[in-house]
């Protein structure tokens, strides 16, 4: 499939508690833009989305979510509400406490009673299938099928994990005829995308497609103005600016997209002692994004830092090259407050530990290390810059 035709799938996702009318309002340019089937957006966007469009672009919203435990009720008159607004499809979750406890029927009767409050709207239906077994998603393609919703869905995206392409197997072999799948959370790649569509899927919810194209544009962009002056220059008070997006050898949306994903994984660190929260994303090579956040422990050896979190859950699936790192967070308080004058203002560089873990798996000379800082600075360092001489296999 061609560019075109994958984006043509794709439902354009920004659903972070974070979101503003400007990042919504560019989410729906670039839906228009690239052609894709939707923006997915949180419902208080939903009226001036639908607004700014003017028919061009289809409306997506989310109800009852992520968790999906509030009662009908309170879905139906989201549900209605959303639409008055000028939805034009809706994301609902299910309730996965009825599902683990097989109450089949309720969750049933529930699907139906939003399917008749979106009338002819798109109805899909989360069933956020890390969290069942696969006994349970076999139900819920039953389910879905009697309860004449438009498609099933496999994840919100703010759980443990995302779409599979086992998921999507099992979703096109068991649900009914017309209902269509929608995979969503961790779709990174051209190539995830192509293939979760291969195997029967009709809609993907994601954040990156699109980024990857601009992405793309950016770095031919890029490429054709590289003899242009892009030296990093440093401030008044001697700390050095960001490096340029060239650079760094990622393009500046790529950037800018770990810093916010790194961000926002500080909002799940555990560290109930230090108050230090840390949050990292980590690029791979393939262009997907694994997470991770510190953990500590009352011990404080077997604490575990968010970069090193990250990249050992994308060892454990797997993962062996690697492209970025963004690490984002510190100490409760003093993220805005350290002199501007202090050498690393803001920012938390990986611990000695972190950087062994990196040497381990990561080209020293090509592998970048961004560190955020509030107030949207950050910068950028070649892991060799943080690690001149380091220990690896040679030295065994």
């Amino acid at each position: 499939m061609n560019e075109k035709e994958i984006l043509g799938y794709v439902d354009h996702t920004l659903l972070a508690q974070s979101a503003t009318w400007e990042e919504i309002r560019q989410l729906c340019d670039d839906g228009m833009k690239y052609g894709t089937a939707s923006v997915c957006i949180p419902p208080s966007y939903v009226k001036q989305a639908s607004e700014y469009v003017g028919g061009k672009l289809s409306i997506c919203t989310v109800i009852g979510f992520p968790n999906g435990y509030a009662t009908t009720a309170v879905k139906e008159f989201e549900t209605k509400d959303a639409i008055a607004n000028g939805a034009d499809e809706i994301d609902m979750v299910v309730n996965i406490g009825w599902v683990k406890e097989k109450k089949y029927d309720l969750a049933e009767e529930e699907i139906k009673v939003l399917k008749k409050a979106c009338g002819r709207k798109i109805l899909k239906v989360i069933i956020e299938t890390c969290l069942l077994t696969e006994e349970e998603k076999v139900k819920m393609c039953e389910v879905v099928t009697r309860s004449g919703a438009d498609y099933i869905k496999t994840s919100t995206g703010f759980s443990k994990g995302g779409a599979t392409f086992e998921d999507i197997r099992l979703f096109a072999e068991h649900v009914g005829d017309g209902v269509k799948i929608k995979a969503a959370g961790g779709i990174s790649s051209m190539e995830d995308a192509e293939t979760f569509l291969g195997l029967g899927a009709k809609r993907l919810g994601t954040s990156r497609i699109v980024k990857l194209v601009k992405a793309a544009e950016e770095e031919e962009t890029t490429d054709e103005h590289s003899s242009a002056d892009e030296e990093c220059a440093g401030d008044e008070s001697g700390v050095m600016e960001e490096k340029t997006a060239a650079e760094a050898g990622l393009p500046r949306t790529m950037i800018e997209e770990l810093i916010r994903t790194a961000m926002a994984q500080r909002e799940f660190s555990y560290s109930p002692y230090s108050g230090f929260r840390v949050g990292a994303a980590l690029l791979t090579e393939s262009g997907k994004i694994y997470t991770g956040c510190n953990i500590e422990n009352a011990a404080f050896s077997p604490t575990n830092c968010a970069e090193r979190t990250a990249f050992f859950k994308a060892v454990s699936e797997g993962e062996r090259t690697f492209r970025a790192i963004c690490i984002a967070g510190g100490k409760e308080g003093q993220m805005n407050s350290r002199k501007e004058e202090a050498e690393n203002i803001d920012y938390t560089p990986p611990c000695g530990v972190c950087r062994q873990v990196m040497a381990e798996f990561c080209d020293p000379e090509q592998f970048q290390v961004i560190l955020a800082a509030a107030g949207g600075k950050y910068r950028v360092f070649t892991l060799k810059e943080l690690l001149p001489l380091g220990f690896g296999a040679e030295c065994l």
